[in-house]
């Protein structure tokens, strides 16, 4: 009963038409005047009220065919979209795997490096033992070679004042075998007395005894001589 007082209740006030919305789109719908029904009047008015606002419900065609589109382009997009996101993760699985292939190899070649550089390091440190070792040693030498030229120099000092006394004991052999040539030849010609020698025109007298210098000259003396004196 609600409802028939409602719809009975709508009245509209009849003038010329002007511009107002179509059908569709007015919120409204134009009811034409007439008598007022009665209970059934009022259930047909309801009746023919429920299909129209039906047919103002209805989807366009052209709304439709647009939103089928619409979808399945965003179907065709979802889809290039994981083709593509596939893509990008399969090349970056790739990547992955290469970047830890490489990661590998690099570590081996620098756990190499490491070995190789721990073994220069050890020869290095054995090297410069060796150096240290063979530049002491050549201190020594050194140290020794130059004793040895001091030696030398100090031998070859002595060795020239050798040959100096060297050359005035030859000079005083060389006097002696003269001395003695000549005391041969007064020997063999007996021109001095008994137990003396001829010595450059003079009869010498050597005595095999040691005595001082006065003794001596005394001794000559007692032989009618005199000292020889060089």
């Amino acid at each position: 009963m609600a409802q028939s007082v409602v719809y009975a209740d709508l009245k509209f006030a009849a003038g010329p038409p002007s511009s107002v919305p179509d059908e569709d789109d007015s919120p409204y719908e134009n009811v034409p005047l007439g008598p007022a029904a009665g209970p059934r009047g009022d259930a047909c008015g309801c009746s023919s009220l429920a299909g129209r606002w039906t047919r103002r419900w209805r989807v366009p065609t052209a709304l439709l065919a647009a939103s089928l589109l619409l979808l399945l382009l965003l179907l065709v997009a979802i889809v290039a979209l994981g083709a593509c996101y596939w893509q990008v993760n399969h090349s970056l699985q790739v990547t992955s795997r290469e970047h830890e292939a490489e990661q590998g190899r690099l570590s081996q070649e620098l756990r190499a490096r490491e070995q190789s550089l721990e073994q220069t390091q050890l020869e290095l440190a054995w090297a410069r033992g060796e150096l240290q070792r063979a530049w002491h040693k050549g201190n020594v030498t050194q140290t020794e070679l130059e004793n040895r030229n001091a030696e030398l120099g100090h031998t070859q000092k002595e060795l020239a004042v050798l040959q100096e006394e060297m050359q005035v004991v030859q000079g005083r052999l060389n006097t002696s075998e003269s001395t003695v040539s000549s005391l041969r030849a007064c020997v063999n010609t007996d021109c001095c007395p008994r137990g003396w020698v001829l010595y450059r025109s003079k009869c010498l007298y050597i005595s095999v005894t040691k005595k001082t210098w006065q003794e001596s000259q005394q001794d000559c003396e007692r032989r009618s001589a005199q000292l020889l004196v060089q």
